[in-house]
């Protein structure tokens, strides 16, 4: 049977020798999902709700 996993040594990644580029795509994919999440946020703080439920009947309760 041929071994034919990878060691960690063979691994790009393995104590950080990533390349450059590849670590710039990782922090804007970060970057760019706390920028949406803080746009959405944001959208839904400001955004209003109306409670009210609107009825044209009477109810029938007197006060």
């Amino acid at each position: 049977m041929n071994n034919t996993e990878p060691t960690l040594d063979k691994i790009e990644d393995y104590k950080a020798k990533g390349s450059t580029e590849k670590r710039l795509t990782v922090w804007i994919v970060i970057l760019s999902g706390l920028l949406v999440g803080a746009i959405y946020g944001i959208l839904i703080a400001n955004s209003t709700v109306s409670d009210e439920l609107e009825t044209k009947e009477q109810i029938g309760v007197l006060k």
